[in-house]
């Protein structure tokens, strides 16, 4: 979300992400939280850091946070998600959407399922 794409939550998941595989059961759209963290982040080569490991770099603006748009989870579907909004439905009518943290929501992608990021950082 917009309130968690800051370029230093970038910068953050691109480190932890990187030389990492999304799990082949994950979708994972990164919105950044403006046109300048987007410039930003593609400046500093996070764009291609987050696309190498699977991650698909949207452009800024709302997203399946808002669900406003075709950013929408499946109905039944989970989604960790670093929205601070977890009204339901928001994200897609029956979504099952689980707050956290950038860096929770990245390694909550690589690995497949919810884990303690403080277990998996070097």
């Amino acid at each position: 979300s917009c309130t968690n794409a800051r370029i230093e939550d970038l910068r953050l998941v691109a480190d932890y992400v990187a030389g990492k595989q999304k799990s082949p059961h994950v979708t994972v759209w990164v919105v950044p939280g403006s046109q300048e963290v987007a410039r930003q982040a593609k400046q500093e080569g996070l764009d291609t850091i987050l696309a190498n490991a699977g991650f698909d770099l949207r452009e800024p603006g709302c997203s399946a946070c808002l669900g406003m748009n075709e950013d929408k989870v499946p109905k039944g579907a989970y989604c960790v998600s670093t929205s601070n909004r977890n009204f339901e439905g928001r994200q897609g009518p029956g979504a099952r959407t689980i707050l956290a943290s950038p860096l929770t929501a990245a390694a909550a992608a690589v690995h497949g399922k919810i884990v303690d990021i403080r277990k998996h950082l070097n």
